[in-house]
């Protein structure tokens, strides 16, 4: 289905889970970046800055950002920064660089829309440690929307399974009363949440047991990404009972074939202001079908034919 001329189709998969509330969105920095926070790079380059610190004279950091491994160049530097009895200075200047002034935030609430179970009811997962979502879901309409991270998630297919879930944790927002959280953060962090401990690939096993998947605001070599997507490319050759993943992004020459082979449908546009457009008005489609259509009939048959009189 496409819903803008200039857009892209929508897969009628998609279409139906979405309708059904059996589609969840795991949504990423992409989202927030449009709106003034940081992407996962000059994020780094913030705590960097913030710091005082440069990676140029640490082998092992500059290695890591020029292999894009932030989470590895984080991890270096909050060994050799942190003091014995003290609060990381690395995660207290992340905190500070995603505290910010809260804007109008219609690309959330499109994705809240989009990512509602069958009770409409938004359920959706994201890799952000900001409460923007939170923020959308109070501004449009959603205020009791409870907000989990972390191992506190509620268990796929329970009856607390729904609200915002930040699968990598969460920072504290006084306005709304959320307590911070630890967060997955550096490439420690992902290994205890992927590997040692295995929360976080267990919880997404279990997700995509249960239905289809959507990934936004994630490129397909993302590091903040790269455990997750191979977990859940591991996984789908091992169970035959998982669910269909799709990524919505920006197309580049190499995008789909990188999304391909980790056993993700690529849904491409030409810019993000395509993408977010087309999420706009999918969620209105999504909220009440029978009336868009109807609009959408009346649209078409009010439209002034080309070339007639006033």
């Amino acid at each position: 289905m496409r819903f803008l001329d200039k857009g892209i189709d929508i897969p009628d998969d998609l279409i139906r889970a979405v309708n059904e509330g059996s589609a969840t969105f795991l949504c990423g920095a992409g989202v927030s970046v449009r709106v003034g926070l940081p992407s996962f790079r000059t994020l780094t380059e913030g705590v960097y800055g913030r710091l005082g610190e440069a990676w140029d004279d640490e082998p092992a950091e500059r290695i890591a950002i020029g292999a894009e491994q932030y989470d590895r160049a984080l991890r270096s530097l909050e060994k050799r920064t942190h003091l014995p009895k003290t609060n990381s200075r690395v995660r207290i200047a992340t905190t500070d660089l995603l505290a910010m002034p809260v804007p109008p935030l219609p690309d959330h609430l499109s994705l809240l829309k989009l990512s509602r179970d069958a009770d409409g009811r938004p359920k959706l997962i994201t890799t952000n440690f900001d409460t923007l979502f939170e923020h959308a879901a109070v501004a449009g309409g959603f205020p009791d929307i409870p907000s989990h991270c972390g191992k506190a998630i509620p268990r796929p297919g329970g009856e607390r399974d729904y609200g915002i879930l930040h699968l990598h944790g969460r920072i504290g927002d006084p306005i709304l009363k959320l307590e911070p959280s630890d967060l997955v953060l550096t490439s420690a962090d992902f290994g205890d949440a992927y590997l040692r401990d295995g929360w976080a690939s267990q919880y997404m096993e279990d997700r995509m047991r249960l239905g289809t998947l959507v990934l936004v605001g994630y490129a397909a070599e993302d590091a903040a990404m790269r455990l997750l997507l191979e977990t859940l490319d591991a996984d789908r050759d091992r169970f035959r009972d998982m669910k269909s993943i799709y990524a919505i992004e920006r197309g580049t020459p190499d995008s789909a074939s990188l999304w391909k082979a980790k056993g993700i449908t690529p849904i491409e546009f030409p810019d993000y202001d395509a993408i977010y457009a087309t999420l706009a008005e999918w969620a209105l489609y999504a909220v009440d079908p029978a009336e868009y259509k109807s609009s959408r009939v009346r649209s078409i048959l009010t439209k002034p034919a080309v070339g007639a009189a006033i």
